[in-house]
């Protein structure tokens, strides 16, 4: 008699993260196959997807909290982290966005999801930005250093439209290195000699 596998033992076999797709792979399902077991565990709660058509899914048999930023890297390599949520994790301001926002090379596939604000950007920009780019982790997004996340923000809408004030930064918190990166920043999105606090005068001698 063929052995019955249960559902938790099937996803106690995949990752913490995983393409739907994998499963025709895994189990030698059927594309239709693979569609009908992930409605059954999504209505079970087994699994939660990332959204959209990303077809990215969180394994909640493995893991109980989704990693939705290793599920953003799986579905959308090209993900850079941007916006507000930098400054908060930085310890610069107690803003919390609704929705992080992130940047995806929009000459590669582009899913809306719903953990994330996904803001599709040209081939152009991540070359330009690149130098403010970081990784916290191998799993997770790139993201932004602090500086130049702000760099852009103000380059993009000014400060009050980009969702924050000169008042809402914890300037105590911002480093000579911080600033040294700000400079660099607006060297190289076209701001010029910008002050980073526009309600203070700068040194930008010493920042260089």
């Amino acid at each position: 008699m063929k052995k019955t596998i249960s559902a938790h033992e099937r996803l106690a076999l995949l990752p913490a993260v995983f393409r739907g797709a994998e499963l025709t792979v895994r189990f030698q399902w059927t594309s239709k196959t693979a569609s009908h077991y992930l409605y059954l565990w999504k209505r079970r709660g087994l699994v939660a997807g990332l959204g959209g058509h990303s077809d990215v899914f969180a394994n909640l048999v493995v893991g109980r909290e989704p990693d939705w930023e290793a599920g953003l890297r799986l579905a959308m390599p090209s993900a850079v982290l941007v916006g507000v949520e930098i400054l908060r994790r930085a310890g610069w301001t107690t803003q919390i966005p609704y929705r992080p926002e992130v940047a995806v090379n929009s000459a590669e596939p582009t899913y809306q999801v719903e953990h994330f604000d996904v803001k599709p950007r040209p081939p152009g920009w991540f070359k330009l930005l690149a130098p403010g780019m970081v990784r916290a982790d191998a799993r997770g997004v790139a993201m932004l250093s602090p500086s130049w996340a702000l760099a852009e923000m103000v380059r993009g809408e000014g400060w009050g439209a980009c969702g924050l004030a000169p008042d809402d930064i914890y300037w105590d918190e911002v480093t000579d290195r911080d600033r040294a990166e700000w400079a660099a920043a607006c060297e190289a999105l076209g701001l010029g000699d910008l002050a980073m606090n526009p309600d203070e005068e700068v040194d930008w001698g010493r920042c260089r």
